[in-house]
């Protein structure tokens, strides 16, 4: 059976909702935006980008780039903040990360 792969924003954020623990959930509360970055980045973040981005999901990589986000580690990182701003109740801002990340892609 093929596994189910998110087409957008929304479906990442619904899957992640639906496949972490209520206790990994908990413990993501009590960091900061920052902090969670950090310590997901080469765990959560790295599966993110190996089993929704690399392994041939061209729907996902699609909706990013029609953004203009090309680089892998920034697809994963804007749905790693996405995820964790939902999870807090806090506004999730895409516009917003799409122009932070075209600033430091100007850099």
């Amino acid at each position: 059976m093929k596994k189910e792969k998110p087409k957008n924003l929304t479906e990442c954020i619904q899957m992640l909702d639906k496949n972490l623990k209520t206790e990994d959930k908990d413990y993501i509360k009590t960091l900061t935006e920052d902090e969670f970055f950090m310590e997901s980045h080469f765990t959560l973040g790295m599966g993110i980008r190996n089993e929704w981005i690399r392994s041939g999901n061209p729907e996902l990589v699609k909706f990013f780039l029609d953004q203009g986000v090309e680089h892998l580690d920034d697809m994963s990182a804007m749905i790693l903040t996405s995820y964790y701003r939902h999870l807090l109740g806090k506004e999730i801002d895409f516009e917003g990360q799409i122009s932070a990340h075209k600033k430091q892609s100007e850099k």
